[in-house]
């Protein structure tokens, strides 16, 4: 973030609707399709409708972060307001840093997307040994491995990686391998435990150093415990109608420590932004230390058909890539990933040629107050 993005805070009060806002960055410019204000009366308007405690967003245009702002109340005890350094848990949005990591080792010529991953962890058992021998880091990402989709596994998250490894041996293999989309989390896990086979250090210390560090991202964090350390993080909330929002414990986090490669990161809005000029081809030095041009490109390239059943109505053509979500929106090629966990729901859509994109944050449980406000924002920095 560039300095003129970090003026003073300012806090106003919105008493008819009980919504603090806090803004960080500056109004958006003349010449930008949306103002401030206009920006300010959707998030508040979809925030009432959602029941949303707290959120945060930001806003790129032609590649420069033009809005960031904190709404409502990361802690409704004592009514702390969102900032822009407001860590919430960022869910599934995880598994493009996991990508991005791996991306990195193939630069260094340390590992080969399509290589069998058996290579790196010789100890990996399969159900069928063929598939064992098969499957490779490509699949994994891209949720192509032939492994069964989240739903078919155990509920209860084995306690470590080493477990959850293990745990692969029990499960069916229910379609070729590279042939079928399947939406795996524990093999995102498996990736990131061939990150920490190569690299010789935890995938946490990892993604810090070699992802957050260089790319300014001060804030983030893992799992629950990232959150409760810090001073500026948003509680957890549910909705029960009448009764408001009820806060959710944070031992209801704890599987988010051994599956943190596919859920667990915590950031602020203001580390997201970063993260979305990176993916949007930031040319800075910082950026070009991360990730090269053409490794990027390869996250970003469709790999497989999604299904119907994860289609959506306002958007074409939607595949997974390694990471991320692929899709045409109104003509425009674009990349998603949304986030959910127990009180927190996150969303970010780019639009790469545009060098636009949005990103939403909140503190609450509701799906739909993602899904409504990235589209429509995505919408209107398009035009």
């Amino acid at each position: 973030m560039n300095s003129g993005l970090c003026g003073r805070l300012l806090a106003v009060c919105l008493v008819s609707t009980g919504i603090a806002i806090v803004t960080v960055a500056a109004p958006l410019r003349a010449a930008d399709p949306m103002n401030a204000r206009a920006v300010d009366t959707l998030i508040l308007s979809l925030m009432t409708e959602y029941h949303v405690p707290g959120a945060a967003l930001a806003l790129i245009n032609d590649g420069r972060v033009g809005l960031e702002k904190g709404y409502g109340f990361r802690d409704l005890d004592t009514r702390a307001p969102v900032t822009a350094g407001t860590l919430f848990n960022i869910g599934a949005i995880s598994k493009s840093f996991t990508a991005l990591g791996i991306a990195q080792l193939v630069d260094r010529h340390q590992v080969d997307l399509d290589t069998p991953v058996v290579k790196y962890v010789p100890e990996l058992r399969l159900s069928d040994p063929r598939a064992a021998q098969s499957v490779t880091l490509r699949q994994l990402l891209s949720h192509t491995s032939g492994l069964p989709a989240d739903d078919e596994w155990p509920r209860q998250v084995p306690p470590t990686r080493e477990d959850i490894v293990r745990e692969f041996a029990t499960m069916p293999i229910t379609a070729q391998p590279g042939t079928r989309f399947q939406y795996c989390s524990r093999c995102v896990v498996l990736a990131a435990y061939v990150l920490e086979r190569i690299t010789g250090q935890s995938w946490e210390r990892y993604t810090r150093t070699q992802i957050f560090e260089p790319l300014g991202m001060t804030t983030a964090a893992f799992g629950p415990v990232g959150l409760e350390q810090a001073s500026d993080r948003a509680r957890p909330y549910r909705d029960e109608g009448e009764a408001g929002g009820i806060s959710v414990p944070w031992a209801r986090l704890q599987y988010l420590g051994p599956l943190a490669p596919a859920g667990g990161i915590d950031a602020s809005i203001a580390d997201m932004a970063r993260y979305a000029l990176l993916q949007l081809g930031d040319e800075t030095a910082s950026a070009r230390r991360v990730v090269s041009a053409e490794m990027m490109a390869e996250l970003h390239r469709p790999e497989i058909a999604v299904g119907a059943g994860w289609a959506r109505p306002d958007l074409q053509s939607v595949h997974y890539a390694l990471g991320w979500f692929t899709a045409n929106y109104r003509g425009m090629p674009v990349l998603y990933h949304n986030g959910a966990n127990p009180g927190f729901r996150a969303a970010i859509v780019l639009a790469p040629l545009a060098k636009a994109g949005v990103v939403i944050l909140s503190n609450g449980q509701a799906d739909g107050f993602a899904y409504a406000t990235a589209p429509r924002l995505l919408e209107q920095l398009l035009r």
